[in-house]
Formats: structure tokens, C-alpha cells, sequence
């Protein structure tokens, strides 16, 4: 436990305070706590360094008294240099009345004095984060000596910012159309996220937009007008994965730090939302009452966390700028602090103003080794090249493997999956020398019912290969060792893709027209996925995935992509796999002027 130490004011000062004459009672600094979405009393949860902060300063006052009109100043200083101006920075409450001590409540924002710092960029990791509250002498304050507190040698945590990209889906069993961007733009859609996550909340790349066609989906086999648990759930998370595996960020690989969220306007979700536990791809609803916090949810079970019941009790959090309050207006959420009786996020069902982050929630991800930048990949901390991803869907209680994908093996670098701690099923990929290389798994998705059932169904892992070795068998079995399923090496399939002319410009509705033929895998049974290069192969995203090979064009709408960098620098890649073989072809030279622009 830290404790606050009292910093003695000037004597002067003090002898100012008392020819004032005693008109107000004694106000020393009685408590400090340092808040980034959850904090315990004794101020045991580390910081996160870049990232906005809360603090709360409990002042006190002689017994039976109380004392208004108190203001202060707040100084932030790490490794002993100052991060707040010079001056400090003033209250968000000012003028404070500070309430009598029998009546404290720490679940009551107004029973504090309360500061706020926003994200500090370029501030690194350090032990050594000291925080000074002065407060303003009163009128006739009879000791002013104690007016001053600190806690000192608190520790920031650094943290990596995932890549959260989200993408629209009309639903159109439910007649909504596309959900507006009104409701899920960075700014709205994100503020839960950013509210309870340990990470930079000021980076403009934590959430944004994916740069690749909406998608359009009509399946509804029951008939009902909405996703449900037959396992259309398991179809709208596989085709979220086949794009998520197709972005290649600036840094240039697909990495295990990228997730992808799926946007249905309205609610037509029986379960509001659905997430690969342990994956990186989810959906939800954008009801106002509840949609920001449903993503945050699962944004949770993709992070490996299944329901639970608790509450913040016996400690509280604080939303940092008061994000969520009348945003949107309906959600009626009010205020900074997010009281003991909330609660855990990881509840399902619940919403936007009934939830926040326990301590436990809290601790888990900021320990996460997505977010960790000293995780050790099997000695690869980044990118591999030679990732096998594979995909493919449980049967709901688990027993049976329902459909094995095509496995890929993209051509950009890409990073393995996390192991699964506790995963009831493997991964395996068997290699040409006879090596075996496999991933546990959970096999769960994760909805948001307040409820405890969980049902497995899509699952997406990616194993890493030693680099001069080919794959011969991937299979799915059990921890126990029993195999569900598996594919085994084929001849390659061949792979024709339509010219895309050089010079041309691409703009509207696009058709690219390809042909598949195997000599021994039915066409039906082999997936293409399509990807598109704005910078001559720097960057990646999808514009059409899991294409069966029985097609022979494909559509995409050019203003729904990023403008090429340059004339000419234009790259479309065609990527067809039967099991094992991936081929790939590319048509580059052409030029989006008609686009979208990079934010």
C-alpha cells in the first residue's frame, strides 16, 4: 500500500493564513487515487504510460466540519520530470465542498476533488511516477502546512495499441441496411473501449474504419429475421476472419494484435452479439442502449474471457473525460465515477450504463501478452512467413468437427496465434519431414446473454511451420489426442485471374473474372479470397473473400477502397487453396482515383 505523504507549505504562507484570521476550518490532503478505468483504494494497480488518467483527492476536514470553496493544483511528474504544465492543472469540480467524514462516499463523484490528465504522448514506461496535489490555502485556514500530498514511485506500465478495424453489414433478412456511421465512428462506437482497456486511449489507430468493401448478407436459414444459434453466427464470424487475415498494415504483416468487428444496424441479434473466444473477430448490434458496451464485451471474449457475475464492488472506477455520458443520448449513462454496484463487463446481457471493469477483468488484460511488448512469439516476437491459417466450425456442444476450411498460407508476413491456455481442442499441422507443430484452442464462442452457456462453432487458428518445410497434414483433435478431422496434401490447383489492364482506372462496381480448375479436389470444396494493394504491395485489405471455385467472376465496388498512392501502383492478389496448396496471382498497373481517403 502507498501512502500520501504531506508536503510542507511555505512558512510564510502559513503566517498569511493566520493573520487572515481563522474563518475556515483545517483542509489537509487525506487520500489520493490514481485512476485509469479501475483503481483499488490502495492504489495497487499499475499505470499505463500514454494513456489519460483520473485523479480523485479525498480532502479532509476537522470532525463534524465541512469546508467549500476548495481548489488546488495537480503536478505529474515522471523519472522527476514534470509531464503537466508548469503551473499544474486545475480541477474538474472547483470550487469543492469537502464532506463531512462520517458521510464520505467513495461511489459519489462529488466527494472528491477531482483532476484529469489526458494522454501523455512519448511518456515511456517507468517506476518512478510521482503525484503532487497542492491545495489552495482557505481564508483564515488555521494550518495550511498539510495542504499538500503526494504519492510517489507509482509504476507505468508500457503498453502496445491493438489495431481495432471495424466493418458495416447489412443484414438484410432484418431490412435495416447498412448500420449508420453515425453510431460507430471512432469517438462513439469505440468510447467503452477505450474507457476500460490498459491501453494509449488517444491513439487515432486504436479503432478505425476497415478501407474494404461493406458486406452484404442475405442468409437466414430458419427464416427468422435474425442471427440466431443455428449456425449462421458461425458463418458471419468465418467470412469476418477471411477479411481479418487479409489486412496487412503499415508494419507490414498480419499481425495477432489485429481484431475485426462486425457492425448490424439495429439489434437483430438474439444474442446482441457473438465473438471467437480467444479470436480475433466479432459482431453486434448498434441498439444505443447497449451497442458500446456489447463491443467492448466482445472485444473481451476475443481476449480469452468467458461470463461472469461479479460486480466492481468494494471499488470504483472512472470513465476518463466522460466518455460515455449522453453518447449517444439515449444511452443514459451519467457521470465519471462508475460506482461499486456496476457490473464486470464480462457479464453478458447488460447495458451500456450498468457496466463497467472489475479489478480481476482489469488485471487480465493489462497482463495479456497481445498487449505485452516483451512477449516472445516461440522466438519470433513479430511476423513469420511461413503461418498456416487454419479455419473451420464445431458442432455447438463440441462433439463433432462440422467443416474443416482450406487452409492458407498467405504471401505477406504474418503472426501465430496465441496458444490457448486450458484449450479443449489442437491445431496440428504435420510437416514434410515429419514434424508436428500445433496451437490449443478454446473452439467456444462468447454472445452477450446474461447467462452462462457457452456453444462452440467458428474457430480460426494460425501455427507457425519452420520455414523450409512444407505442410502434409493439417488436422483438429481433441487435447485427449482423438483427431476430428484433417486435410492432407493434394495436387496444387491452377489458378487463372482476368486481365486488369494496365493504365486503367478503376472506379463503381468492378467485375474480375477468374477460373479455377484441380485434378483432384471438387472446385466446390476449394475457397479464393481476393485483396487489394493501394501502395504496390505495402499495405492490404480484402475486397471479396471465401469465393468458392466453381465461380468464375466476382464483384466489388472501387469507391468502397482507398485511392491508390500513385498512378499506376494498383495491385489486386487472387489466392486459391483446396486443403493445403495455396496459389497465388496478381494484376497490378491500375490506378483508384474514386475512392475513399485514408484517414
Amino acid at each position: 500500500m502507498r501512502k500520501v505523504s504531506v508536503r510542507q507549505l511555505p512558512f510564510l504562507l502559513l503566517l498569511a493564513s493566520v493573520s487572515a484570521g481563522c474563518t475556515n476550518p483545517d483542509i489537509f490532503v487525506e487520500d489520493i487515487e490514481v485512476n485509469q478505468a479501475f483503481q483499488t483504494g490502495a492504489n495497487t494497480i499499475d499505470l499505463v504510460s500514454e494513456r489519460g488518467t483520473a485523479v480523485r483527492v479525498r480532502v479532509g476536514v476537522a470532525e463534524g466540519a465541512t469546508a467549500a470553496g476548495i481548489t488546488g493544483r495537480l503536478h505529474l511528474l515522471v523519472n522527476g520530470v514534470a509531464v503537466t504544465p508548469a503551473g499544474g492543472i486545475t480541477p474538474t469540480n472547483a470550487p469543492f465542498t469537502a464532506p463531512e467524514a462520517a458521510l464520505w462516499d467513495r461511489n459519489n463523484e462529488a466527494h472528491t476533488l477531482n483532476f484529469e490528465v489526458p494522454a501523455v504522448t512519448g511518456v515511456a514506461a517507468s517506476a518512478d511516477v510521482d503525484v503532487v496535489v497542492d491545495l489552495n490555502p482557505l481564508a483564515g485556514e488555521p494550518d495550511a502546512t498539510n495542504n499538500s500530498g503526494s504519492l510517489d514511485n507509482l509504476t507505468a506500465l508500457q503498453r502496445i495499441v491493438p489495431k481495432l478495424f471495424y466493418t458495416r453489414i447489412n443484414y438484410t433478412p432484418a431490412g435495416a441496411g447498412l448500420p449508420a456511421l453515425a453510431d460507430i465512428q471512432s469517438g462513439v462506437g469505440d468510447v467503452f473501449v477505450r474507457g476500460i482497456y490498459p491501453v494509449n486511449d488517444a491513439d487515432v489507430n486504436l479503432y478505425r474504419e476497415g478501407l474494404f468493401p461493406t458486406l452484404t448478407w442475405n442468409q437466414d436459414g430458419n427464416g427468422n429475421g435474425a442471427v440466431d444459434d443455428v449456425g449462421e453466427n458461425s458463418d458471419i464470424l468465418d467470412w469476418l476472419e477471411s477479411c481479418r487475415q487479409l489486412i496487412v498494415d503499415q508494419d507490414g504483416g498480419n499481425g495477432d494484435d489485429i481484431f475485426l468487428y462486425g457492425w448490424i444496424a439495429g439489434n437483430p441479434i438474439l444474442s446482441n452479439g457473438w465473438g471467437v473466444t480467444g479470436g480475433r473477430v466479432a459482431f453486434g448490434n448498434t441498439d444505443h442502449v447497449r451497442h458500446q458496451r456489447t463491443y467492448a464485451h466482445e472485444l473481451g471474449h476475443n481476449f480469452g474471457l468467458s461470463h461472469n457475475s461479479r460486480t466492481l464492488a468494494p471499488d470504483a472506477g472512472w470513465d476518463v473525460g466522460a466518455r460515455l455520458v449522453n453518447n449517444p443520448a439515449t444511452n443514459n449513462t451519467t457521470g465519471r465515477v462508475k460506482p461499486s454496484t456496476l457490473n464486470d463487463i464480462m457479464r453478458g446481457g447488460q447495458l451500456t450504463n450498468t457496466a463497467w471493469i472489475d479489478q480481476t477483468t482489469y488485471a487480465f488484460f493489462l497482463d495479456h501478452a497481445v498487449l505485452d511488448p516483451s512477449g516472445d512469439r516461440e522466438g519470433d516476437k513479430r511476423y513469420t512467413a511461413r503461418v498456416v491459417a487454419i479455419s473451420g466450425v464445431l458442432s455447438v456442444d463440441g462433439t463433432q468437427l462440422e467443416r474443416l476450411n482450406p487452409a492458407f498460407r498467405y504471401p505477406w508476413l504474418s503472426q501465430p496465434s496465441l496458444p490457448f491456455a486450458g484449450g479443449a481442442f489442437v491445431a496440428e499441422v504435420v510437416d514434410d519431414q515429419g514434424g508436428a507443430w500445433n496451437v490449443p484452442f478454446s473452439g467456444l464462442l462468447g454472445d452477450d446473454m446474461d447467462d452462462d452457456t457457452e456453444e462452440y462453432g467458428f474457430f480460426s487458428v494460425r501455427v507457425r511451420v519452420p520455414a523450409d518445410r512444407e505442410v502434409d497434414v493439417v488436422r483438429i483433435r481433441r487435447n485427449s489426442g482423438e483427431v476430428l478431422g484433417e486435410i492432407r496434401r493434394s495436387r496444387p490447383p491452377v489458378l487463372i485471374l482476368g486481365e486488369v489492364s494496365t493504365g486503367e482506372q478503376l472506379a463503381g462496381v468492378v467485375e474480375i473474372k477468374f477460373a479455377v480448375t484441380d485434378p483432384d479436389t471438387p472446385l466446390g470444396d476449394i475457397r479464393v479470397q481476393f485483396a487489394y494493394s493501394s501502395n504496390a504491395g505495402a499495405t492490404w485489405v480484402p475486397i471479396t473473400v471465401n469465393v468458392p471455385g466453381t465461380d468464375t467472376s466476382v464483384l466489388f465496388d472501387a469507391s468502397e477502397i482507398e485511392n491508390t498512392t500513385d498512378n499506376g501502383v494498383g495491385l489486386i492478389r487472387a489466392m486459391a487453396s483446396d486443403g493445403l496448396n495455396t496459389v497465388v496471382v496478381e494484376r497490378r498497373g491500375f490506378t483508384v482515383t474514386a475512392g475513399r481517403v485514408k484517414q
